[in-house]
């Protein structure tokens, strides 16, 4: 891994721990709703053209979020409401059918993907425990799949032969895919094992992250192929040599749903 990446990680890293640890609800809302906004527009830049279409998605998105912070109940019927809307909008934004047909489909797509799958992390702060508890479940799963990259790229580099999915990333491979799931079920077993403060049982929580490093790596892949049509390596270049927030959060926005869900539904809190 090149210094210059490593760098950066040590630099914002800890930035983002103590953001995610520390800011009220609102300020955490609204962090995280810049972030997911951010990342739904180097998407839209992937597959969308023309600012008007990207306008739309995102002022939809962010309408559709305030919305359901201060009216919770709302958040479903929000998020069909905006996405007919943006369809709508998409539709006669020319005289160019075919264009415009695939306008409205990616702007909906951008609802659900990534900004919808993104919008669980701020479903940690609506918990039925104490805000802390479901500040750690975000840093525990930032920390599991961001370990298992770090692990499938290492291990691929070491071992990796077999090419995973060569026609939409040709630098992975089997291997390297096996060593992240690995790598992050120990990454998961230990939080378990030294936060307790999470409810989650060592073996339990290994497992549970190997389940979210697999998820993570579909999203991986994903984004890989919208990059690849798109025929670009980054999906921006935000961060300094690692590429755009959605580079980073692409594995993440798959793998917080289960999470959220699993927590929601199986941990019993006391």
């Amino acid at each position: 891994m090149k210094p210059s990446r490593l760098l950066t990680a040590a630099i914002l890293l800890p930035i983002l721990v103590l953001l995610i640890w520390t800011l009220p609800p609102l300020p955490f809302f609204l962090f995280l709703t810049v972030v997911i906004l951010r990342v739904q527009y180097e998407f839209y830049r992937l597959v969308l053209r023309g600012t008007r279409s990207i306008v739309i998605g995102l002022s939809v998105t962010a309408a559709v979020f305030l919305l359901a912070f201060v009216y919770p109940k709302w958040s479903i019927a929000l998020i069909v409401t905006a996405s007919t809307i943006a369809l709508a909008a998409a539709m006669i934004e020319g005289v160019d059918i075919r264009r415009s047909a695939a306008n409205a489909a990616f702007l909906v797509a951008g609802f659900l993907y990534p900004a919808g799958l993104l919008a669980h992390l701020l479903l940690f702060d609506r918990l039925p425990v104490d805000t802390s508890i479901g500040r750690g479940f975000i840093l525990f799963l930032l920390a599991v799949v961001w370990g298992g990259d770090a692990a499938a790229y290492y291990v691929g580099r070491a071992m990796g032969q077999r090419k995973l999915a060569p026609a939409i990333s040709p630098n992975k491979t089997v291997a390297g895919a096996v060593g992240g799931l690995i790598g992050s079920g120990i990454i998961a077993g230990g939080a378990a094992f030294f936060a307790p403060m999470l409810h989650l049982p060592p073996l339990e929580g290994a497992l549970l992250g190997g389940l979210l490093g697999g998820v993570g790596q579909v999203g991986d892949l994903v984004e890989s192929m919208f990059k690849r049509g798109a025929g670009v390596k980054d999906a921006s270049s935000l961060i300094p040599a690692h590429g755009g927030l959605f580079d980073k959060l692409d594995s993440v926005a798959f793998a917080a749903p289960v999470l959220y869900h699993y927590a929601l539904t199986t941990l019993k809190f006391q």
